[in-house]
């Protein structure tokens, strides 16, 4: 795919998110219907489930399997997810979405829960960590699957506001702070896979960001 494409050919094979709808509640965040397009989402779903090398990662908070991307840029096939112009791209369209610039300082990892997996309440509100984009990946989820993605008003599960449903290439996205109570729920059945896109601060300068590729 990356080839001799153009820059502007290299976005348009991977990246669409070209509907963004925001709602308010319980706090801002926004969704997209089509992040991906269809072939790379597929190609990039492919990738997820044939790859060996998730590894557990178990807290109090969450039981599931993770990756970083900045290990795989051996492999051809998924090289546009991080291509300079395709993170520059996501960084405009995130900060239209958001009505807030974002910073080009992004990282992409994934996750996959399977059955009996889940992650508590939570705000993932860490020092210089801004937004989060949550991008699902699957082969079609029924309702009773579980492993949905949840905003909370606040810290207990009577505060559960929003249930997303895994259609898969949706996105959904958030600023990250004290009030941005999120969770999963149980995985039931099938494999659940996300793409995480984490936004940081241009001016954080903490050492443990180094991680965080330059869009």
């Amino acid at each position: 795919m990356i080839g001799g494409a153009t820059a502007i050919e290299i976005v348009d094979d991977v990246l669409a998110f070209d509907t963004v709808v925001r709602r308010t509640a319980p706090y801002l965040h926004v969704l997209s219907p089509r992040f991906y397009t269809e072939k790379f989402a597929e190609t990039l779903l492919g990738w997820c489930e044939a790859d060996a090398t998730w590894r557990l990662k178990e807290t109090v908070l969450f039981r599931q399997y993770e990756l970083g991307f900045s290990d795989f840029k051996h492999c051809a096939e998924i090289q546009g997810l991080w291509h300079p112009d395709v993170l520059a791209r996501l960084r405009d369209a995130t900060s239209r979405a958001f009505g807030v610039p974002v910073s080009g300082r992004i990282n992409i990892s994934g996750h996959k829960l399977v059955p009996g997996q889940h992650g508590s309440i939570h705000t993932d509100n860490e020092p210089g960590e801004t937004h989060r984009l949550v991008v699902q990946l699957n082969r079609g989820r029924a309702s009773d699957s579980g492993g949905n993605l949840v905003l909370l008003s606040g810290p207990t599960t009577a505060d559960m506001s929003v249930v997303f449903k895994q259609a898969s290439n949706s996105a959904v996205g958030f600023g990250l702070g004290p009030g941005s109570h999120h969770a999963i729920g149980r995985v039931r059945t099938g494999t659940r896979f996300t793409i995480i896109y984490t936004f940081l601060s241009d001016a954080a300068t903490d050492a443990k960001y180094n991680y965080f590729v330059a869009a």
